[in-house]
């Protein structure tokens, strides 16, 4: 890279390194309690397969810095998910720029990005989504310099792919894009006769043929859960939802003609080929869903939007005869207003979005306390109902699921479970079975948590009052104590 490039991209540096900063710091002191995704993300990464029962190997291994590095669980959920959205603006610029060869234009694709939420706010309920966001734009990228440049780049584009991959198996659209594009474009076809091409595809099934055999031995499962939400019947959730992704777009079409540009299917053969690779599968996967209802249209249609704005610049045809400088720096201030309106919403508690479900906080440092005035040890297994996962997130101690992985025909796997789990390791360490909410100790069965473990005897019972919100009325939970073998002998 020449000096007078790396001084071209500095100002995107200090944009994406800024955006990520303050968006680590904002959503990490005002989001009141993580996702469900993140607690799933966490499970997946501790059990250290090459699968998980909803989706491929990476959204579990990109949390393993925090599982055996000690770091704060929540703070890494927030942290790695905009450090990635970071390294996706980064890609969308260049990209942008290596599509128009023009610097407001790049800043035109990277800054309309602030007029969705798939780069801040929208991002965060995903264990999946982020990582596309972060890989979609550089193996475009790559892709572009690999046909024009240097055949090294495949090696780019199959690493970033191979992430993409496994981290949502919707990734394999583009492959089948990019396939396509070599049987019947040239220039694409030719890097056939390149050494870099087929060590690219060496790479790329390296990332990817651990979990097709995870895959195999698990009876596919994370594909019949995807199949499972769905069931066919036409609907306009999908219309709705492609509007609600892609309305950005439409915006910038306004902005453009408004400066005087203009926008054309044949802008360039570049453009065109990349349209392709882009729309071609997302026509099918919108028509698909057209006519299946059940499935999470708006999530799945959200990573696209990540590479649509730079695509766009991409296809102006007419340079805008005004400079856009003032849409940049408007485009600029509305990200600014988005962070500040995210900020004031939560910590004013607006629609209880400040305040959401943070009782489970309080619920598990309940437990752990119960448990440690019981046994004076930490807590290393829990198990039981629905909140017992919560648990392994929150809790201090960092206990495991006491769940099996359980594979039965015709039943979906747990979703949160332990792998490596032992009957005697439960009785040399004890366990903690988390009862139902809204039940007490009179009524409340373990059934849930002693399915798999019939053998486990419960020495104790305790009630805790879970409140999920401070204006939520407090419900029962009854815990029940498996004691550690140490003090049984006692």
């Amino acid at each position: 890279m020449t000096l007078s490039s790396t001084q071209l991209r500095k100002p995107v540096y200090w944009w994406v390194i800024g955006y990520a900063a303050l968006w680590i710091l904002v959503s990490y002191l005002f989001d009141p309690t993580v996702p469900y995704d993140a607690v799933e993300a966490v499970n997946w990464g501790t059990n250290g397969g090459w699968g998980s029962p909803k989706n491929p190997w990476f959204v579990g291994f990109i949390m393993t810095p925090a599982i055996y590095g000690g770091i704060d669980f929540s703070f890494y959920w927030y942290f790695i998910h905009f450090i990635i959205i970071a390294i996706g603006l980064l890609g969308v610029w260049n990209l942008a720029y290596k599509l128009t060869q023009n610097t407001n234009l790049a800043w035109f694709a990277m800054l309309a990005l602030n007029l969705s939420g798939v780069i801040n706010f929208d991002i965060i309920p995903y264990n999946d989504n982020y990582i596309l966001v972060g890989c979609w734009a550089w193996a475009f990228y790559f892709f572009l310099c690999a046909i024009n440049d240097n055949q090294k780049y495949w090696i780019g584009f199959a690493i970033t792919m191979g992430i993409a991959t496994m981290g949502k198996y919707s990734s394999l659209a583009f492959i089948g894009s990019v396939f396509l594009s070599s049987l019947f474009v040239p220039k694409v076809r030719a890097s056939y006769c390149s050494p870099y091409f087929y060590l690219a595809l060496a790479i790329w099934f390296a990332f990817v043929i651990p979990n097709f055999i995870w895959l195999w031995q698990t009876d596919f499962a994370a594909f019949k859960w995807v199949d499972s939400q769905i069931e066919s019947r036409f609907n306009l959730r999908t219309t709705r939802a492609a509007l609600t992704v892609f309305y950005p777009v439409i915006l910038m079409w306004g902005i453009l003609r408004f400066y005087g540009g203009r926008v054309s299917w044949s802008a360039s053969k570049d453009s065109q080929l990349l349209n392709f690779i882009f729309l071609f599968p997302l026509t099918i996967i919108f028509i698909w869903f057209s006519f299946h209802e059940g499935g999470r249209i708006t999530e799945w249609l959200q990573p696209f939007m990540s590479i649509a704005t730079a695509l766009f610049v991409g296809s102006i045809s007419v340079m805008p005869k005004r400079s856009l400088r003032g849409a940049l720096y408007g485009l600029g201030v509305f990200g600014m207003l988005v962070v500040s309106g995210y900020t004031v919403v939560q910590a004013a508690n607006v629609r209880n979005a400040g305040q959401k479900f943070i009782g489970i906080k309080t619920f598990v440092q309940n437990v752990e306390q119960a448990w440690h005035q019981h046994y004076h040890t930490p807590l290393a297994y829990v198990g039981g109902e629905y909140m017992h996962e919560w648990v392994t997130f929150y809790g201090k101690d960092r206990p495991l699921s006491s769940q099996p992985w359980i594979l039965e025909e015709n039943v979906q796997p747990p979703n949160i479970y332990n792998r490596h789990i032992t009957l005697q390791q439960l009785e040399e360490k004890g366990v903690v079975l988390v009862g139902k909410v809204g039940y007490y100790c009179e009524k409340a069965h373990f059934d849930e948590g002693l399915k798999h473990w019939p053998s486990l005897k419960i020495a104790d019972t305790q009630e805790i009052m879970f409140r999920a919100e401070p204006d939520a009325i407090a419900e029962p939970v009854c815990i029940a104590f498996v004691a550690p073998k140490t003090h049984k002998e006692k």
